[in-house]
């Protein structure tokens, strides 16, 4: 199974009930009914920033069904690391109340949404994800396809799980 990490940072900021962790991996069957999903799994870890606040690192691993990335990319993790503010921004879509992180490297954004103390709902808008850690170089985005071909706004469930089992 392909699997995807996505890591996110807590600080000083909107307090979250539930774990630091949170998880969730699609099976073989959820992708064959979802065939415009391209992201089988996702991680989700909170931890502080050293200036204080909330931040987000998140890694994907894309599903073989991804449209747009060479072969030899599929299974490879891609990154974001993101700030996060106490609001969203007026984009169709969003919700202005909703913790928002946004990419470092000016590349969209996901909000936050606790479902509760151990469910996590992200919303994507068109997140672009790069192929390293330490660079802004673009290379995948955490949506699933519209039919129209272009990128959905995309929400995925995740589940809390122990520090000891997160799969990041």
């Amino acid at each position: 199974m392909i699997r995807a990490a996505v890591l996110l940072a807590l600080g000083a900021g909107p307090a979250m009930a539930g774990p630091d962790c949170y998880q969730r991996f699609y099976p073989d069957a959820h992708m064959a009914a979802n065939p415009l999903q391209g992201v089988q799994g996702l991680v989700l870890h909170f931890h502080p920033l050293d200036a204080g606040g909330r931040g987000v690192q998140l890694w994907a691993e894309l599903s073989p069904e991804a449209e747009g990335i060479a072969s030899g990319e599929v299974g490879e993790r891609y990154y974001s690391d993101m700030r996060c503010e106490a609001g969203g921004p007026a984009v169709e879509g969003a919700d202005p109340a909703a913790e928002t992180c946004f990419d470092l490297c000016d590349q969209g954004f996901v909000q936050i949404v606790e479902e509760s103390d151990s469910r996590l709902l992200i919303r994507s808008f068109g997140l672009g994800l790069h192929g390293n850690t330490s660079a802004c170089d673009g290379g995948a985005v955490l949506a699933d396809r519209s039919a129209a071909g272009g990128y959905a706004v995309t929400t995925f469930r995740l589940d809390g799980t122990a520090e000891a089992e997160c799969e990041g």
